[in-house]
């Protein structure tokens, strides 16, 4: 009677330490924010500029501007060969002007070629606004990134292709985002690694690197070299020309 007693005991004590450690996707999620700096912090990120070097397949250095407004949209140029290249999304559409390709007219962006680069239009991670914006998240299992040990979240809305992002487990940031893309008939999914994590004297956190592979061109690095939180950033260079 005192053995049964005994392994009852040992058998509840382990279900309830099981119940009590397991992370739910909301903890995960939630510490990623704070890890990030906090979810009244990420709130006050109203606006985002940055400067930085981007080579592709480890050709040359291009220097690139940001400018972002939260929610709202992105502007990206990339100098190449003494030629600028723009790159415009917002919430519902995308334009591009890219003379490299013969023509220096604004050309539009379908939906499916913004979906892969939606999430940039908001620099305070996917998952502050997810529920609002219509998304549902899954924790679905975990995986090694870069050799280390990150929880597997998937992202998914009616209507886009699935987001899944990898979030570390010791420091909480996400280490790596996959993205579904469907392109003129062409699905793939583009990985983006985030690497070198760094505090702004504000307080806020960014990766200092993104690297981006599963492209035609080959892989994508770019290095931060200058960021301005909340520097002030008008709305018409979102308008096409």
């Amino acid at each position: 009677m005192q053995i049964t007693r005994s392994f009852i005991l040992a058998a509840s004590i382990s279900l309830f330490s099981t119940g009590a450690f397991a992370q739910t996707v909301n903890d995960i999620i939630n510490k990623d924010i704070d890890a990030l700096g906090g979810r009244d912090k990420l709130n006050s990120l109203a606006s985002l500029y940055q400067e930085s070097t981007t080579s592709i397949a480890g050709q040359q250095d291009m220097n690139s501007k940001t400018w972002i407004l939260s929610g709202k949209g992105m502007r990206a140029e990339v100098a190449v060969m003494g030629q600028n290249i723009v790159q415009v999304i917002t919430k519902d559409t995308g334009w591009m002007v890219n003379p490299l390709a013969g023509s220096t007219d604004p050309q539009p962006m379908t939906k499916d070629q913004i979906k892969p680069y939606a999430s940039r239009i908001d620099p305070r991670g996917p998952f502050l606004n997810y529920a609002q914006s219509g998304y549902t998240a899954t924790l679905v299992g975990s995986d090694k990134v870069n050799g280390a040990d990150c929880f597997k979240i998937k992202l998914t809305r009616t209507g886009d292709g699935d987001q899944t992002y990898y979030i570390d487990k010791s420091t909480y940031y996400i280490d790596k985002a996959s993205v579904d893309y469907n392109v003129q008939g062409q699905a793939g999914t583009l990985d983006i690694v985030f690497s070198d994590y760094a505090k702004t004297p504000e307080g806020y956190v960014f990766p200092n690197t993104t690297t981006i592979s599963g492209t035609p061109q080959g892989d994508i690095v770019s290095k931060i070299t200058k960021v301005v939180p909340n520097q002030s950033i008008d709305p018409t260079v979102f308008t096409k020309p």
